[in-house]
């Protein structure tokens, strides 16, 4: 009877252990390194000319998505912009919005 409870035992935390580790690798999120580089690829294709003159940020995280709201930094000619853009858990990047030009 005793040993029997302890298999029980065993095969029910061997079956947690196992869900803890399977749900980390289903659920895991875009790095914020590559939101940022995915943000600012995309930034980059709005212009033919463009460059980088700040390093992009990642100014929010949206919880319950996962989802990440990050600012690119884009020079085009003399003119500066802001694309603030938003990356899901796959590192796919959309554009919300851009701010007018400035000197």
């Amino acid at each position: 009877m005793i040993q029997v409870n302890r298999y029980k035992q065993l095969a029910f935390v061997s079956f947690i252990m196992f869900n803890l580790v399977q749900s980390s690798y289903l659920h895991a999120e875009c790095r914020d390194l590559d939101a940022v580089t995915a943000a600012d690829e995309l930034a980059l294709k709005f212009f033919v000319r463009a460059e980088l003159f700040d390093q992009g940020k990642v100014l929010k995280r949206h919880l319950p998505s996962k989802r990440k709201e990050t600012a690119s930094y884009i020079k085009d000619g003399e003119n500066y912009y802001t694309f603030f853009g938003l990356v899901d858990i796959d590192c796919n990047a959309s554009i919300i919005k851009r701010t007018h030009p400035r000197k």
